[in-house]
């Protein structure tokens, strides 16, 4: 008798071996208390439960209406929500296949995506030996109860795209929360949170030293086929963030469906070397995420390198990947860059100055985004040139309402004649007008000029509201 039982007993463990092992609803990461769901859009929720069991599901701003999936033989199942508008009340969403589950605490309001490498990253609190300007106002002021909310993805790489596996929660905005979070993602969050009346989230998604293309999905990286793929069955790589896919495979693909406002970006560190090869891989990226979060003119708001003087100030690698930065943003839709030409630092890559950074992309947001008027985004942007009697006649944008220092001479600028070699220039504001004349009295025909066109150079050209110039160089075409 007792072997009998002591068989069926080890029947019984194989059969239920071989079964799904979920007792109750499991949700990914990245569904979780605190969280903010994106406002008037279609959230789509996967996880699994009993297989084969009827789920029913309820989101308190839907008046306890309730909803019910039939899981499947492994347990899958997806639901799709609509949100409202966002507010400041808070909500819970249950499921319930026998055994209930609730996320509290749960917010309306928009979710911005921030990528990229260690500028991204580095935090409130700063790096060891490199502070963040305002850190600790910024935190001891940090509060729980602000409709801020913050999510950092764990650093992780896959050879395959995943769909869940990313380690990391949803947390309020207090002290302890903010000192670890991006600074960049932060500050931006701040000012949002100052200017509009809704939730915000940020989710700060970014890698030390990593390339574009590690950020990038095979699919997007289809058009490129110097670019080799990762063998799928390896398992160590010297340079996961320096390796195509890897990080995106692990770090964004499980965010897929995940409705978001918009994104940030603030990398190309890693890729000055090729400029140009940045160029097109920068609007594949793009196209890529749009269609990775639904939304084919989703916002996109990236961050112009600061000087830094790299192997040599005056070195002009990270002054020509400015220039492909400059270009991008003029040629590609929905799109903002933030200036630093103002920020930097010779021997630091990582500029203190995130607040200003953060807050800079938020002009962007409130401007192109939220439609806010009565002040300008950014800082001047080269439009046009001309020559006339020996010097450069240089028209701005978003210098409509003034340029300074109006009544002083301006720094950074340099001009070349018909022998290509550039020398420092002589250059002021127009008579009250958006347009800088630049000359030098040795060059009789200039035919380029250029404004903090090294690789670590700061000038002084902002417009009314204090933006500076972004860094550019410009060719005569007869």
């Amino acid at each position: 008798m007792r072997i009998r039982i002591a068989l069926s007993l080890l029947i019984l463990i194989f059969v239920m071996a071989g079964l799904p092992a979920f007792s109750k609803v499991r949700l990914p990461s990245i569904w979780g208390n605190n969280m903010v769901l994106q406002q008037n859009s279609q959230v789509i929720i996967r996880g699994t439960a009993k297989p084969n069991a009827r789920l029913f599901f309820t989101a308190s701003w839907n008046a306890g209406k309730s909803g019910m999936v039939q899981t499947g033989s492994n347990g899958q199942f997806e639901i799709r929500l609509q949100t409202p508008n966002g507010s400041g009340k808070k909500f819970t969403v249950c499921f319930d296949d026998g055994e209930k589950l609730c996320l509290s605490d749960i917010l309306i309001g928009d979710v911005w995506f921030c990528s990229g490498q260690s500028n991204m990253e580095m935090p409130v609190k700063g790096f060891r030996g490199q502070p963040v300007h305002g850190s600790l106002d910024a935190i001891i002021t940090a509060k729980n109860n602000r409709k801020i909310r913050l999510f950092t993805v764990r650093d992780a790489w896959s050879t395959k795209p995943l769909s869940d596996g990313i380690e990391g929660k949803w947390t309020t905005a207090g002290p302890e929360d903010v000192a670890g979070f991006s600074a960049v993602g932060y500050f931006f969050a701040n000012k949002l949170d100052q200017s509009l009346d809704i939730p915000i989230a940020v989710i700060d998604c970014s890698w030390s030293m990593s390339k574009i293309e590690a950020w990038m999905s095979q699919e997007m990286l289809a058009t490129f086929p110097a670019i080799k793929m990762p063998d799928p069955e390896q398992k160590e790589f010297g340079w996961a963030a320096g390796t195509p896919t890897l990080l995106y495979n692990a770090m964004v693909h499980p965010w897929q469906g995940f409705p978001i406002k918009g994104m940030l970006w603030y990398q190309g560190e890693a890729n000055t070397p090729d400029p140009l090869l940045y160029k097109k891989l920068f609007p594949e990226m793009l196209k890529g995420y749009r269609v990775l979060f639904n939304n084919d003119t989703m916002p996109f708001y990236f961050v112009q390198l600061a000087p830094f003087g790299s192997e040599n100030r005056d070195s002009l690698d990270w002054a020509r990947f400015r220039q492909v930065q400059l270009q991008l943003s003029g040629e590609l839709r929905n799109i903002g860059m933030a200036h630093t030409s103002d920020l930097g630092d010779e021997v630091f890559i990582h500029p203190p100055q995130k607040k200003e950074v953060g807050e800079r992309l938020a002009l962007w947001a409130l401007a192109n985004t939220y439609g806010l008027k009565g002040f300008c985004p950014t800082g001047p942007v080269f439009g046009s040139a001309t020559i006339k009697e020996d010097a450069v006649e240089i028209s701005f944008k978003y210098g409509e309402d003034g340029l300074n220092p109006e009544n002083a001479m301006l720094e950074g600028f340099e001009i070349a004649g018909a022998d290509g070699n550039f020398v420092p220039a002589k250059a002021r504001i127009l008579n009250a007008s958006p347009v800088v004349k630049v000359w030098n009295e040795n060059i009789k025909t200039p035919v380029r000029v250029r404004y903090c066109f090294r690789n670590y150079r700061k000038g002084n050209l902002v417009n009314n509201y204090g933006l500076p110039a972004a860094p550019f160089e410009w060719n005569v075409t007869f």
